[in-house]
């Protein structure tokens, strides 16, 4: 296996072959709670930029613990990593591994942050002054 591509997508499968059970259902669990958000989110306020900015956080810690734990969960040692390539690639696998996260962690994070409430409950909100009531605006 003298870096052909093949050889590293096999290396790939047998590292990711364990947590297969947990990457299927994952991913299916993902697509749900996108259509149920799309589903969800008409005639309310979409706050997606915060459920991005999370999941951005999210990914950020997962590139920063990736980056710690995969030399020892590949019984390597830090001093085994000589060369740039080392470096290097130990460094790209955990910004992948940061982006998956990120991208889990995004429709959960749509519906923890993602959704507002109804426009007509914020605009009438909008329309009173501080301190009176919607009816006392009225009369």
């Amino acid at each position: 296996m003298a870096f052909s591509i093949t050889g590293i997508l096999f290396v790939m499968l047998e590292f990711f072959r364990g947590m297969l059970w947990f990457l299927i259902p994952l991913i299916l669990l993902d697509l749900i709670l996108l259509g149920w958000y799309f589903k969800r989110i008409s005639g309310r306020r979409n706050k997606a930029g915060l459920a991005f900015k999370t999941s951005i956080g999210f990914g950020v810690f997962a590139f920063v613990i990736t980056l710690i734990l995969l030399p020892g969960s590949t019984h390597a040692t830090w001093g085994d990593l000589i060369g740039w390539i080392d470096y290097f690639s130990l460094i790209l696998v955990s910004l992948g591994m940061g982006a998956a996260g990120a991208v889990a962690i995004f429709p959960v994070m749509l519906h923890l942050v993602g959704i507002g409430p109804r426009k007509e409950a914020v605009q009438k909100t909008q329309a009173t002054r501080p301190g009176q009531t919607a009816d006392e605006n009225a009369g």
